[in-house]
């Protein structure tokens, strides 16, 4: 059995290459099970269970979100994978690190799908610790010559400007929202907000794409009805989330299709304006912590 620390893992695995982890988990989603996650409210924040079943490997991920007194949010989870065959506890992971990269993939893998061929143009609304990764991760599947970013938090907007001012691609802090998403052919949404949301269908060009990450949970809210509906296609994780926890909660009369369906090229989702409304998947946590795993088997019998 296997235990890994966020240290250990950051070592190996990068958001570029659990793209194609991802990828390749939606093309074979029929191969997968994955009961409803299960939230339990606390007064400043929430717990989480997730399981799932990927192919041979079965696993459940608990986290939980806590909002500090200061107003810091913090996550924390831990990932359990097993063998379905032997029955076998394969690895014991942090959980931090993993949700992170591929949280960002799964966004990646939307854009690589959705987003206009020739986006140039990307927009990060929100400077936690998700935004480095989705960075990466919308650069790796188009080739972004502008990335503009957004927060509130004007130090934290200029601390994500710092801490990535060596990356391929220079990163542009913004005076407000409409500054950000003005001009973006692609962009990514990424804050706690509830509410109404912010982002309306005005700010966006005619053509583009929205990645909607941050409402994971009932209540919260990024995008505003005129987003919902205004785009032409809405693209979901999965239905039973989305629509008790995701933008769609609030409802939309635009067609909606999973994001499975689009991987598998059922029909063409690009050169207009599309959404991708992510509540992050127990799957995606299992097929990462299984690549994970194999990759250090591997490593130790071609060793």
């Amino acid at each position: 059995m296997i235990s890994l620390t966020n240290k250990q893992i950051a070592n190996l695995i990068t958001v570029e290459e659990c793209v194609p982890v991802i990828e390749e988990l939606f093309k074979n989603i029929e191969n997968t099970q994955m009961p409803p996650k299960v939230y339990m409210n606390i007064p400043n924040g929430d717990f989480r269970s997730m399981p799932a079943v990927v192919g041979n490997t079965a696993g459940i991920k608990w986290c939980g979100l806590n909002i500090r007194e200061e107003g810091k949010i913090h996550i924390f989870a831990k990932i359990l994978i097993n063998d379905t065959i032997s029955g076998d506890l394969l690895a014991i992971m942090d959980g931090e690190l993993i949700t992170a990269i591929r949280t960002a993939a799964v966004t990646g893998v939307a854009t690589k799908y959705m987003a206009p061929e020739g986006s140039r143009v990307a927009a990060f609304v929100g400077c936690g610790v998700q935004t480095p990764n989705q960075i990466k991760a919308v650069c790796a599947v188009r080739d972004v010559e502008r990335v503009n970013v957004f927060d509130l938090d004007r130090e934290r907007m200029l601390g994500i400007c710092r801490d990535m001012q060596d990356y391929k691609v220079e990163i542009h802090p913004c005076l407000d929202l409409e500054d950000c998403v003005g001009n973006a052919d692609i962009v990514t949404t990424l804050t706690p907000a509830r509410g109404d949301g912010y982002l309306e269908h005005c700010m966006l060009k005619d053509t583009c794409h929205v990645n909607a990450v941050g409402a994971d949970a009932k209540g919260k809210r990024e995008v505003r009805q005129s987003v919902l509906e205004g785009v032409d296609l809405i693209v979901y994780d999965e239905w039973e989330q989305c629509s008790h926890s995701g933008e769609i909660q609030y409802g939309s009369n635009t067609t909606m299709v999973p994001l499975a369906t689009v991987v598998a090229g059922n029909g063409e989702h690009e050169g207009r304006q599309t959404l991708f409304d992510a509540t992050g998947l127990a799957i995606e946590d299992v097929a990462t912590a299984r690549y994970i795993y194999d990759k250090i088997r591997n490593n130790i019998m071609c060793g």
